[in-house]
């Protein structure tokens, strides 16, 4: 190892080094040695780093997590360690073995921090708890809070998924009664997410194709007045059939469809739905066109 001479020694405040005993592992552990200098263990540590195989790395990092009483700022003059060092790792075999311990040092960081979040966490009352198991307590009231806090609908149901997992894995010792059954919570809660998204989606596709429709096909102008227009297709729905059947057999609905959305008025205005509605309904006869004003359809034919 007399290569990999230490260049810079890294500020630890407390030493991963251990008794050589029965436990002592010759692979990752450093002796620990009487008055052990900063230098001496920091020496020992870039000694590890070079003799341990690349898919070591996560396990030597953790077991010396496990060996100090704060492991993430032990983590974090490591890194620092091999950043004042980062001259040793020249070649591409040792860029490799850089590359790894700061990935892993970094995947490592993250889980602490996320454990030391979770310590500080407030827990909730009791009536707000589903479940609680020996790891983490499940409570729904504070999923629905974070599910809110979320943009993304994949991220949402991603979410909701790992944590019906995490609690059909989970030893449960106490379940709140009273409350619904978290998986099914879970599973609802996706449910409705998804339902929403695609209603979403719909309404989406209507207006694009509304839009569409208003872009490519445009109304065509009458220069009729609105009630002569519209006393047309009433003639046509109520008073003339073929073979017994109404010439357009079609609801008012529809026909106040057809109308607004094919026609324009005399000055190329959009025909209004209601006016078209109060023409056509039969306790409004003086809506429609009277005498000369009428155009005889029936006779038309």
């Amino acid at each position: 190892m007399d290569r990999y001479l230490l260049k810079e020694t890294a500020p630890f405040m407390q030493f991963s080094s251990v008794k050589v005993t029965d436990e002592f592992n010759p692979l990752f552990d450093i002796e620990a040695i009487p008055k052990q200098t900063l230098e001496d263990y920091c020496q020992q540590l870039i000694n590890r780093i070079f003799s341990i195989s690349l898919k070591h790395i996560p396990a030597f990092i953790l077991h010396h997590c496990k060996l100090v009483k704060k492991p993430l700022l032990w983590l974090n003059k490591l890194e620092k360690l091999i950043e004042l060092n980062i001259e040793l790792f020249s070649g591409a075999r040792n860029q490799s073995r850089l590359y790894k311990f700061y990935t892993c040092i970094q995947s490592k960081r993250e889980k602490l921090e996320s454990e030391h979040l979770d310590e500080n966490k407030i827990k909730p009352p009791k009536k707000y708890i589903n479940a609680e198991s020996e790891d983490r307590y499940f409570s729904f009231y504070e999923v629905q809070k974070e599910v809110d806090l979320m943009t993304s609908d994949r991220e949402k149901i991603l979410f909701l998924t790992k944590e019906k997992f995490a609690y059909n894995r989970a030893v449960i010792d106490l379940e709140n009664k009273h409350l619904p059954f978290y998986p099914d919570e879970c599973d609802k809660l996706i449910t409705e997410i998804q339902t929403l998204a695609r209603l979403q989606e719909e309404e989406k596709s209507t207006e694009d194709l509304e839009k569409s429709t208003v872009d490519f096909f445009q109304k065509t102008k009458t220069n009729l007045k609105v009630n002569q227009l519209v006393d047309v297709f009433i003639q046509l729905q109520r008073e003339i059939f073929v073979d017994g059947r109404p010439a357009i057999d079609a609801e008012n609905s529809e026909i106040v469809q057809l109308i607004c959305k094919n026609f324009r008025d005399k000055d190329g205005n959009s025909i209004s739905p209601q006016t078209v509605k109060t023409i056509m309904m039969p306790s409004k006869p003086e809506k429609r066109p009277k005498g000369a004003n009428r155009l005889d359809i029936e006779g038309m034919l």
